[in-house]
């Protein structure tokens, strides 16, 4: 059964290279790997270039994720992606927007 992740990261407008150059080299390689492993079914990350939340000095990243069942829970449990998570929340003014499920409808 797939599970659905979406989680809106508010980042300092002034620290958005920093926070993609950490994302690159620290979670993309996981993503890969998770997908391998056939943990991910797929996921994305893009700068929101618009939107209701939109903020000055705040840039939007949303991420969403699609699992095939526990590869969500597997990947927050993560020892390195906990580490990751630790050093990104000093980018983030805000808390994110968190949201997850399983999915009714989809196409493509």
């Amino acid at each position: 059964m797939s599970e659905m992740a979406v989680l809106v990261i508010r980042v300092g407008a002034r620290q958005t290279e920093d926070y993609e150059q950490l994302f690159a080299q620290s979670e993309l390689p996981r993503w890969r790997d998770y997908q391998e492993r056939g943990l991910f079914k797929s996921a994305r990350i893009f700068r929101s270039a618009f939107g209701t939340h939109e903020k000055d000095g705040i840039a939007n990243y949303v991420i969403v994720v699609e699992t095939d069942g526990g590869g969500h829970h597997v990947h927050d449990s993560d020892p390195e992606f906990k580490e990751f998570n630790r050093q990104a929340d000093a980018f983030q003014p805000e808390e994110p927007f968190v949201f997850g499920g399983e999915p009714i409808f989809s196409v493509g």
